[in-house]
């Protein structure tokens, strides 16, 4: 992906100004920057989980054949980090296409149902691989991890699984901070990446059933049957 990346300030909404007219998010003016969309992107994200002090970091691809954009990135809600992808016409900032952790939240945002407390997944760190009461891991483990200041060490991990093979995990540094390593089919194919990652590649190998996953300087060791179950 070709991004221009920006650290977004956070943006404080009124909590009454929720429902479609905030969804839709309408600008009457043409999109030429790619702050606008960036910015749009986060305030939807935010919106949808009805937390507007959560911090936001967003990207805008280049525009598409038809002049459509998109953007995307995390939004920080203290012990989730949710992945968020935007879509919006050409010369507009209306909200066309909107994606959570994945799945398509476009509906739910424009019907004014938000996202928040209860309704909130609960990925807390599974000490020990053990789950904490209602998790919404599907599993927990501990896997081999290392990175520059702490050296090799293990981690806690929760995966979330989705099906088909797909899903994500969530990798916990024995100190603080983590990492989410999502897959498909079974495979490590792309991780949260952010503004402070400064653009680190992921690099995936194989040693029998393992994976060894590289991000920039941070390796971790993921067994097969972590990831799909088995």
């Amino acid at each position: 992906m070709s991004h221009s990346i920006h650290s977004l300030r956070k943006k404080r909404i009124p909590a009454g100004i929720i429902g479609a007219s905030l969804a839709w998010l309408v600008l009457a003016a043409p999109v030429s920057a790619q702050e606008d969309v960036a910015g749009a992107c986060a305030d939807a994200a935010r919106q949808f989980f009805n937390n507007f002090d959560a911090v936001a970091d967003m990207r805008a691809d280049e525009p598409r054949t038809d002049g459509s954009r998109t953007a995307g990135g995390t939004l920080d809600l203290g012990n989730y980090v949710a992945e968020v992808r935007c879509g919006f016409p050409a010369n507009e900032l209306r909200l066309s296409e909107f994606f959570v952790d994945g799945s398509d939240q476009l509906a739910t945002l424009q019907s004014g149902g938000v996202s928040g407390g209860a309704d909130m997944p609960n990925y807390e760190r599974p000490v020990g691989g053990v789950l904490p009461a209602g998790s919404s891991f599907t599993a927990g483990s501990i896997i081999n991890c290392e990175r520059p200041g702490t050296g090799a060490g293990q981690c806690d991990a929760g995966v979330v699984r989705e099906g088909n093979g797909n899903g994500a995990l969530f990798v916990f540094w024995p100190d603080t901070g983590s990492r989410v390593l999502y897959f498909e089919n079974g495979e490590i194919v792309r991780y949260d990446e952010s503004e402070a990652d400064g653009g680190a590649q992921l690099s995936v190998t194989r040693d029998g059933d393992i994976q060894i996953v590289t991000v920039g300087d941070a390796r971790f060791e993921v067994v097969d049957a972590l990831l799909i179950g088995g």
